[in-house]
């Protein structure tokens, strides 16, 4: 088993120094350069002989360009670095051509430049080493001091990428983690969780009802959403490439940021929560949430919700607790039928938060009643 974490590159009171700095931005602009080398290859090859290379042929092609003496200036970087800019080329046409089966529109790789795309790079994960002194080594970069929660000594590190995100310098990349064997005595109840866009969840655990909020309608939320507007519109009135553009643009990644860390964070807390009740089953809703998108008066709401975080979360967590998970089908209609006799209202209104059931006279809370409903299919 991976596990994916975050590491931060140089604690918030160190900054890097020249050498260190002009090494991360020279692997960052050279897997630059060789993604837009690759991508005009591709579209030169694909007019004149109407083909795509594979990433063996590309990388043949590239070795070439390497080694010549126009270009020398790749070679003071780790190979590591340009061969998985083709590779990462090659997964985005993979991609462009996947979705064109599926009938589907856009997705063709374009060229990067400098100043809009994230600056990143592959480093060479069987290089990557931690010391005792809180150091991890990058290859060709050398040592850099580091913070990260977990304990990364003797761990062996996949798939590392650095990458400058908000002011900050990361190094995102996968761990091997044992699986945790703990035995854990589950309740002898269900669970059924009703998710949506005025609450995050609605769970009906035990016929007990339990409400998690949208944090997205909180105070400090709304706050930083205002403050992110504000910026926003400032700037839009900055000269691009200017230096107070560069200000403005970081304080403006930077709030970006934390209000995604804010939701991503609420998100894994409300999981923890639903697994720790300890039901036998939870019954979750297959949403379409593609279909939900299109909708562009909730598309905006239904994507600060972070519902296949959430979905995914809770598989995860329910795993490795031996909880089981099962999904009612897409056209269940949790929503519209009474949780107490079972008639289905078929002219329910979204806009109808209390469910009133013309046969018993049934009372209740709309997304209760579906959490009920969903707690019974179990």
């Amino acid at each position: 088993m991976y596990k994916a974490i975050v590491i931060r590159l140089l604690p918030k009171d160190e900054v890097p120094t020249k050498s260190q700095a002009k090494l991360f931005w020279q692997n960052i602009g050279t897997a630059r350069w060789t993604w837009n080398w690759g991508l005009a290859f591709q579209k030169k090859s694909y007019s004149e002989f109407e083909e795509i290379l594979s990433v063996y042929e590309l990388k043949r092609e590239f070795t070439e360009v390497r080694n010549s003496e126009k270009f020398n200036w790749l070679q003071e970087v780790s190979h590591h670095v340009e061969a998985n800019a083709l590779i990462d080329l090659d997964r985005a046409y993979k991609n462009f051509f996947r979705r064109l089966r599926a009938g589907k529109k856009g997705g063709m790789p374009k060229f990067k430049s400098k100043g809009k795309c994230t600056p990143s790079f592959c480093t060479r994960s069987e290089k990557v080493k931690v010391d005792e002194q809180d150091r991890i080594y990058l290859e060709k970069i050398g040592w850099i001091r580091f913070k990260a929660k977990e304990n990364l000594t003797g761990v062996k590190f996949c798939n590392a990428r650095v990458k400058f995100e908000n002011g900050k310098w990361l190094l995102k990349c996968a761990v091997e983690a044992l699986p945790e064997k703990s035995e854990i005595i589950l309740r002898d109840v269900n669970m059924g969780i009703d998710v949506g866009v005025k609450s995050l969840a609605v769970v009906s655990c035990g016929g007990r009802k339990r409400v998690f909020k949208n944090i997205n309608r909180s105070h400090k939320m709304r706050r930083l959403t205002k403050q992110l507007k504000h910026h926003q519109r400032i700037l839009s009135r900055k000269k691009k490439g200017s230096k107070n553009y560069l200000k403005e643009k970081y304080r403006v990644q930077d709030l970006y940021g934390r209000i995604k860390r804010r939701r991503h964070e609420y998100t894994r807390q409300t999981a923890s929560k639903i697994v720790s009740m300890k039901p036998k089953v939870i019954v979750l809703e297959d949403l379409n949430i593609q279909g939900m998108m299109k909708n562009r008066h909730l598309a905006r709401a239904v994507a600060e919700q972070n519902l296949y975080l959430l979905r995914t979360l809770i598989e995860r967590k329910a795993a490795s607790s031996g909880i089981e998970i099962k999904f009612a089908g897409r056209f269940y209609p949790s929503s519209k039928t009474c949780s107490n006799c079972g008639h289905v209202k078929k002219d329910l209104k979204l806009s109808e938060r209390i469910y009133k059931c013309p046969e018993c006279g049934e009372i209740i809370d709309r997304d209760f009643n579906a959490a009920l409903n969903l707690e019974r299919l179990a």
